[in-house]
């Protein structure tokens, strides 16, 4: 399966979730990462491409979570971790690059989010991203999603500080 269908399904399975509008954002955002961009409806009151400075932050704990829930099955002889834990890691990070750039998410098809351009995002993202895609649950794949999310994360903090000196002056 390609990289694209893997992240197609992945997708399409989140579409089918019910979105659950109980809750802090951080369960909202632990059951579907895409809850916010897919739900017609104002969960918490609030858009994160409205307040990334709040959401953000959120988004990148989560991928801690995920990255202690997934590190155990790498120290056992089993070198793979579950593929949804993965394709989450995934959607969460694109779901940031919008709300980065004040948007809700607007496509999910990937060939159309490869295109996009984003104000913060790692470099060669694209590549890396379809790597991780072609075998999401293998450990080498799993190392490099994390160190999207930790140059994500200091580009992040880069823009934010620069965002807030240009409203300063």
């Amino acid at each position: 399966m390609s990289g694209s269908a893997v992240f197609t399904s992945y997708v399409e399975k989140l579409k089918e979730k019910k979105i659950e509008i109980k809750g802090e954002r951080m369960d909202i955002l632990r059951a579907n990462p895409l809850a916010f961009d897919l739900s017609s409806e104002t969960l918490t009151g609030e858009h994160p491409w409205q307040k990334t400075e709040e959401f953000v932050p959120v988004m990148f704990e989560l991928w801690n979570e995920l990255k202690e829930k997934m590190l155990p099955r790498f120290h056992t002889r089993k070198s793979r971790c579950e593929e949804d834990d993965m394709l989450q890691g995934i959607v969460s990070m694109i779901a940031m690059f919008y709300w980065i750039k004040g948007e809700r998410l607007q496509t999910l098809e990937w060939e159309d989010i490869k295109q996009e351009t984003f104000p913060v995002a790692p470099i060669n993202w694209t590549e890396r991203l379809e790597f991780i895609l072609l075998k999401p649950t293998q450990y080498h794949c799993f190392i490099q999603l994390d160190e999207l999310y930790t140059e994500l994360k200091k580009q992040y903090g880069k823009y934010e500080a620069l965002k807030k000196l240009r409203q300063n002056r």
